[in-house]
């Protein structure tokens, strides 16, 4: 695989930007990964958002990021429980989220778990045409099924603080589209290395107004998913957003 040949299917924006995902969606006048959420991300005017997916006891996919709520597992709960453990709005069902942001946003599909991704997949690829939405996760195995079974969907590997130096060899393995470090790894030469392959950098979880500041400036940073994304579109678009209560 030639890691480079398939950069360019995840670039910046159109004009060179870097794209601003909402993490969890825009969760500073909602819940976190809700409907308002998303609704909050497409009034700040985001290129897109994050969203978590699991499945729970009785086999609803659902928005939630924890693995636990209140201390009892997603995976061993019905969908109604697991509403009434968390505020009202968090815990959508997949399919609702992404019908709220069909044509209006990237949504960016982290898979939780593994075990699900077809049935994930194919409620994406219902709601979304495949330039509107990437699936990524920290799980190799999960990245090869969504290969596996939707070759054309953009994939981004996430990589968590410790795991630079296995990055390059899950890339391959993979087949991953895009690198999704966190933050503090680009600190580590990362971004040199991606830039070196002709792969693209979406970083996580970008909220200090510093690294905003210089991420946006970086050509090797193609999107920051953040929890502060008013300030992101600021600093990335310049859009003046003063009035937001971000």
């Amino acid at each position: 695989m030639t890691l480079g040949a398939t950069a360019a299917t995840v670039p910046r924006g159109g004009d060179g930007r870097a794209l601003v995902l909402a993490h969890r969606g825009a969760w500073d006048q909602a819940p976190q990964n809700s409907l308002a959420a998303v609704q909050r991300a497409i009034e700040l005017g985001c290129d897109g958002i994050e969203i978590d997916v699991r499945r729970t006891g009785d086999g609803r996919l659902v928005v939630v990021h924890d693995s636990q709520v209140r201390r009892r597992a997603v995976r061993r709960l019905t969908h109604d429980e697991v509403r009434a453990r968390m505020a009202p709005g968090q815990a959508p069902l997949l399919g609702d989220l992404l019908d709220a942001a069909a044509g209006r946003l990237l949504v960016d599909v982290e898979l939780k778990e593994d075990g699900y991704v077809e049935e994930a997949l194919g409620l994406v690829a219902a709601r979304l045409p495949p330039d509107s939405y990437v699936v990524t996760s920290f799980l190799a195995r999960v990245l090869a099924q969504v290969k596996r079974h939707r070759p054309q969907t953009r994939t981004g590997l996430l990589v968590a603080p410790g795991a630079r130096r296995q990055a390059a060899r899950r890339m391959r393995e993979t087949g991953a589209d895009f690198l999704v470090p966190h933050l503090s790894l680009l600190r580590s030469g990362v971004a040199d290395w991606a830039s070196a392959e002709g792969v693209a950098v979406w970083a996580w979880t970008v909220n200090d107004t510093t690294a905003l500041r210089t991420l946006a400036a970086d050509p090797r940073v193609a999107a920051l998913i953040t929890d502060k994304p008013a300030r992101g579109l600021e600093l990335s678009h310049g859009v003046d957003l003063a009035d937001s209560r971000e």
